[in-house]
């Protein structure tokens, strides 16, 4: 890590044990009843001095109305009361008007921050009991700009039978099948893990730390590389510092690109185990969708290009144009790959690496 700048915590606490505040940031686009599910998770641990922000990201749809319909229920649930005047937490909708992107929804509902800190869920997500006050609480050694929490797959899975191909798969053999929700119910086969955090291989990779681990074997260090955008907190200090999230990759690496802006200021990503989060994987988007294999190709060059040593740049480039040639420079993986090296100069002019 480059030489750490002095950071002061800045606390903000109040009642039940003293804590930051915070305000919590969900970005809809095109499913209100996914996000009022989040929302409604983790509003009973809202305090006072918090908020809760939906940004709505120009869904075009009946999101807003929907939105804006629960209102009332959910500042119920912060103790605030229907008309806000209870001692709970505010709870706001931002009309993004356009969707430019999952980073352009963040900064939107981020904007003006005054809270303590930024905590950041997917839409897609709900949080168990304890969550926020458990994500929030290492945001007091002022060396650590950003927790991320334990996130868990949604539902419980059993080993994949050779003749099965919908299943998930990872870096080690095991592929998995969801069970149904009454095997699950039952107590059936195991829970996996999302994410502890994400990490970034030799090639520039980024991905979720302990993906497909099952939780019972989890033993994860709480040293990480970076947050995973889907369920984390970042001190007010540190977002201003590194200026915030970018805007320009759309979706998918923005949480990598933060990670390193955050380590190269000198904070620490610390994985909290007590912070649990259930997530429906890939809900809004879906993980073989032309969108995703196209924008993930074109970003891992881009935010490579930009933070990684150079070993790890020139391997993220050999192997992406690798890629994109045993496709016959087609599809959207290929797509994906020419426009991140058409985007390479611009990238290596803003390039930020240093050693951490």
């Amino acid at each position: 890590m480059s030489a750490p700048t002095t950071h002061s915590a800045a606390p903000s606490g109040q009642g039940r044990g003293a804590r930051r505040s915070a305000r919590v940031v969900l970005v809809n686009w095109k499913n209100a009843p996914l996000t009022l599910r989040a929302a409604r998770s983790i509003a009973p641990q809202l305090r006072a001095r918090d908020t809760l922000i939906l940004v709505d990201n120009g869904s075009g749809d009946d999101s807003l109305d929907v939105l804006a319909a629960h209102l009332p229920e959910l500042r119920t649930l912060t103790g605030a009361g229907p008309d806000s005047r209870g001692p709970g937490a505010a709870v706001e909708i931002v009309n993004a008007g356009v969707n430019d992107g999952f980073g352009a929804g963040v900064m939107a509902g981020a904007s003006n921050l005054r809270e303590g800190a930024l905590v950041l869920l997917n839409n897609d997500a709900t949080v168990r009991d304890g969550f926020l006050d458990a994500l929030l609480d290492p945001l007091a050694d002022p060396m650590v700009g950003a927790t991320t929490a334990l996130i868990l797959l949604a539902g419980r899975y059993r080993e994949a039978r050779d003749d099965e191909a919908v299943a998930l798969s990872g870096n080690g053999p095991t592929r998995w099948v969801r069970l149904s929700d009454d095997e699950a119910r039952a107590g059936l086969g195991a829970i996996l893990v999302n994410s502890t955090g994400n990490i970034v291989d030799s090639s520039g990779n980024g991905q979720d730390r302990d993906w497909l681990v099952p939780v019972a074997q989890l033993a994860a260090p709480e040293q990480v590389f970076g947050i995973c955008g889907g369920a984390c907190a970042i001190r007010r200090d540190a977002w201003e510092e590194v200026g915030g999230i970018r805007t320009d990759l759309f979706m998918y690496y923005e949480d990598t690109d933060l990670s390193y802006k955050l380590r190269e200021a000198g904070f620490q990503v610390r994985f909290v185990a007590g912070a649990v989060v259930d997530h429906e994987h890939a809900a809004s988007s879906g993980t073989s969708s032309p969108m995703f294999l196209r924008v993930n190709a074109r970003n891992r060059i881009i935010v490579a290009a930009q933070h990684a040593p150079w070993g790890v740049v020139a391997r993220a480039v050999a192997r992406s144009l690798a890629r994109a040639l045993r496709s016959g420079g087609r599809g959207p993986v290929a797509r994906g790959v020419f426009q991140g090296l058409l985007a390479l100069p611009r990238a290596l002019r803003h390039r930020t690496a240093s050693r951490f």
